[in-house]
C-alpha cells in the first residue's frame, strides 16, 4: 500500500500516488569490471553474426538428439529461366514413444483382441502404429546437404513439420527420357544414426498431364464406409491393390511424356511409410503423395469436412503453380471425390482432362447425386465406371 495520498491529482481527478524516492547512485565499475562489460556486450553482438555466416558451427551446438528421427517426403522442384533450381524439402523431426494404452484403445474400438491374432497380423499391427507411437518435435533445426551446400531449415512447427526452398545448379538433377528431374539431398547430422538419410524432389516440365489418384478404395481395398473394416484393413491385414489399376496408371504414365502422379489422400501422415511401401510393391508409377498432416491417433481418419478442405487445397495448390498442365483426376464414389474434382473441374474447366470414379456405392451415372454433382460439365469428361479397363478410357490423346 502507498503512505497516505500527497494531495496530486490525476486527469481523472483521481488522486495519485506520492513519486517514488530518489534512486541512491550507482558506485563506478572497476576497471576490470567494465573490460567483462564490455566483452559481454561485443559477444552478444557477434554470436548472431558468426551463426548467420557458419551455420555448421551452429549445427555443433544444436545437432539432433540420439532418440529423435526425421522423415523426408518426397516434393516438387521447379527449374528457373537462369538454368538453376528451387528445391523444396518437406521433412518431420519426431521422437518415437511406445504407448501401449494407444493400442488398446485402437483395438478395443475394432473390436479385436490382439492377443488372439494370428503372429503375421499382430507383427503388421505393430508396423503399421509404429508412426502413431512419436511425440513431434516443437523448433527443431536440421541441417541437409545438397551438393555442395550445407544449409538449415526453418524451425519445426508444432506438428514437427519444417518445410524450406533452397536453390541449386541444374547439374544436380538426375533427369529422366520423358523430362522429368529428380534432385537428391540428404541429412546432415554428424554422428547420428541418421546422418545420410536421403531425400529427393521432382523437377517436372511446366506442361504435361497431372494425373491426381485417391489411395483407399480407388487403388486399394480399403472399405472407407465402415470405419471398423477401414481400420482393420489398414492395420491388421496387407494392403491389397484393386485389380487393374497398376496397369492402368503405367499405361497412362507410357502415353504422355512428362506425365505425373500425385497421389492424394485424406490418410494420415503416419502411414506414409506403409503406403509408399505399398505403391512400390504394386508397381505404381512414382510421384508425389499428399496425406493429411498433424493428425492424432484420437482422429486417424478424417471427417467429410476435413477431408473435403484437404484433398481441395492440395488440388488448386497444384492448379495455381502449374497453370498450363492440365488434369485427370480418379477417385471413389464412397465418399466426397466426385463433389471435390467436380468443384475443382468447374474452377478450373481449361485445365480438365478427364474425371474417373469408382463405383463403390452401387449408383449409376444416371443417379441423382452425379446428375447433381456434374450439372453443367460436358458429359464426356466423367465416368462412374465399375471396373478399370486402361485400353477403353482414354479420350482420344487425352482429349486434346
Amino acid at each position: 500500500m502507498f503512505p497516505a495520498a500527497s494531495g496530486r491529482l490525476s486527469r481523472t481527478g483521481a488522486q495519485c500516488p506520492p513519486a517514488p524516492p530518489a534512486r541512491p547512485r550507482k558506485e563506478k565499475a572497476k576497471p576490470g569490471m567494465r573490460m567483462w562489460i564490455r566483452l559481454r556486450a561485443w559477444l552478444s553482438g557477434f554470436l548472431p553474426f558468426l551463426l548467420l555466416v557458419n551455420p555448421l558451427w551452429a549445427a555443433e551446438r544444436d545437432t539432433l538428439d540420439a532418440d529423435e528421427s526425421v522423415m523426408f517426403f518426397p516434393a516438387i522442384a521447379r527449374a528457373r529461366a537462369d538454368g538453376s533450381i528451387t528445391v523444396n524439402i518437406e521433412a518431420w523431426v519426431f521422437q518415437e514413444e511406445r504407448q501401449r494404452v494407444l493400442d488398446f484403445a485402437l483395438t478395443s474400438y475394432m473390436g479385436v483382441d490382439l492377443d488372439e491374432q494370428a503372429p503375421e497380423s499382430r507383427a503388421l499391427f505393430e508396423k503399421r502404429m509404429r508412426y502413431f507411437h512419436t511425440d513431434s518435435e516443437r523448433d527443431e533445426t536440421i541441417f541437409v546437404r545438397i551438393g555442395d551446400k550445407v544449409v538449415s531449415l526453418p524451425a519445426t512447427n508444432s506438428a514437427g513439420r519444417t518445410h524450406g526452398e533452397i536453390r541449386v545448379g541444374g547439374d544436380l538433377v538426375r533427369w529422366r527420357d520423358d523430362g522429368v528431374g529428380r534432385v537428391v539431398y540428404a541429412l546432415e547430422a554428424p554422428g547420428h544414426a541418421m546422418h545420410g538419410l536421403e531425400g529427393y524432389a521432382w523437377v517436372l516440365p511446366e506442361e504435361g498431364v497431372f494425373v491426381v489418384s485417391d489411395i483407399d478404395d480407388t487403388i486399394k481395398h480399403s472399405n472407407v464406409r465402415d470405419k471398423k473394416a477401414l481400420l482393420r484393413n489398414t492395420f491388421l491385414a496387407p494392403f491389397q491393390a484393386v485389380p487393374g489399376m497398376a496397369d492402368w496408371y503405367r499405361e497412362m504414365a507410357g502415353h504422355e511424356p512428362g506425365a505425373f502422379f500425385h497421389y492424394l489422400s485424406a490418410s494420415p501422415l503416419e502411414l506414409y511409410p506403409a503406403l509408399s511401401a505399398f505403391l512400390r510393391e504394386e508397381d505404381f508409377p512414382a510421384g508425389t503423395m499428399h496425406l493429411r498432416e498433424s493428425t492424432t491417433w484420437r482422429a486417424l481418419y478424417a471427417n467429410r469436412q476435413d477431408s473435403m478442405a484437404h484433398k481441395t487445397g492440395v488440388l488448386d495448390r497444384l492448379a495455381a503453380a502449374f497453370p498450363r498442365r492440365r488434369f485427370i483426376l480418379i477417385g471413389d464414389s464412397g465418399e466426397s471425390d466426385p463433389e471435390i474434382y467436380a468443384d475443382f473441374a468447374r474452377g478450373h474447366p481449361e485445365q480438365i482432362i478427364a474425371i474417373y470414379i469408382r463405383n463403390v456405392s452401387g449408383e449409376d451415372e444416371n443417379a441423382p447425386r452425379y446428375r447433381q454433382t456434374f450439372m453443367g460439365i460436358a458429359a464426356q469428361r466423367w465416368r462412374i465406371l465399375d471396373r478399370f479397363d486402361p485400353a477403353a478410357f482414354f479420350f482420344g490423346s487425352y482429349g486434346k
